[in-house]
């Protein structure tokens, strides 16, 4: 399993999702409804996970091209959606792709999280530092990484979603 590693902002990361996106689009064409940059990459000065999180959005999962995905790099993991039934997870190095029926509430909670850490700098801040914290407590534990900073986001997004 994968070191957790939580780095300072990179000014890469938009530019990397710019290029990504356009792929993306080309390769799903007209199916493709929504494409965003979401986490902790998509805010400036948040540290984060070297990684460029994308959430698209598709009329239907019918819809949705998974081979044109695969053409560009990006492994489908289908048995997240045991835990993640309105999510698609496809990864690729340096890139998670969330995909997701029309604009899910799951989808839109990766947009309601990013734009409050976008205009609430020291609750980005705060957010930064929990990380960098778990990610030195839990470095060869993924899950736990995860599972401890949940309860954050979780709160985060209860508020957000009054």
């Amino acid at each position: 399993m994968n070191r957790v590693e939580v780095v300072p902002y990179s000014d890469l990361w938009p530019l990397l999702y710019v290029q990504e996106a356009e792929r993306i689009r080309e390769a799903l064409g007209s199916t493709l409804r929504v494409i965003e940059h979401v986490g902790s990459t998509a805010v400036a000065g948040l540290a984060a996970k070297p990684v460029v999180d994308i959430a698209l959005s598709v009329e239907s999962f019918d819809e949705l091209d998974i081979a044109s995905l695969e053409e560009l790099g990006y492994r489908y993991v289908p048995e997240f959606e045991d835990e993640l039934p309105n999510r698609r997870y496809f990864s690729r190095p340096g890139f998670h792709l969330h995909a997701y029926e029309q604009e899910h509430d799951e989808f839109l909670d990766f947009l309601r999280f990013r734009e409050y850490l976008r205009t609430h700098e020291e609750d980005a801040h705060d957010y930064g530092e929990l990380k960098r914290r778990l990610a030195a407590e839990f470095a060869d534990r993924r899950d736990e990484y995860q599972a401890a900073k949940a309860p954050y986001i979780a709160r985060l997004l209860e508020m957000l979603r009054r």
